[in-house]
């Protein structure tokens, strides 16, 4: 079986079901113009509920995948050193 293109294959690169985790993900593939497409999946057999949100995912040709990866993990891991400053 032959390999597929990877500029025709479509990847996920991000899911959440957190609102804040994901904008920040397409925030930064937004500043660094980075094309994607949403998909949003409401939760399974529930309808509609304030408590569960719906789970949210990134999809790109798989060609730019580690590309996103790379600025949505440094996006976290920035993220993550503003929550817990050192003291000096």
């Amino acid at each position: 079986m032959a390999k597929p293109d990877p500029k025709l294959e479509i990847v996920t690169v991000f899911e959440s079901d957190d609102l804040i985790a994901f904008e920040l993900a397409k925030s930064v593939l937004d500043e660094a113009g980075v094309e994607y497409v949403v998909r949003e999946d409401p939760p399974a057999g529930f309808g509609f509920s304030p408590i569960l949100n719906p789970m949210r995912r990134i999809l790109m040709p798989a060609y730019r995948k580690d590309e996103a990866l790379e600025l949505i993990a440094g996006a976290q891991g920035d993220l993550e050193s503003d929550d817990n400053p050192e003291l000096e």
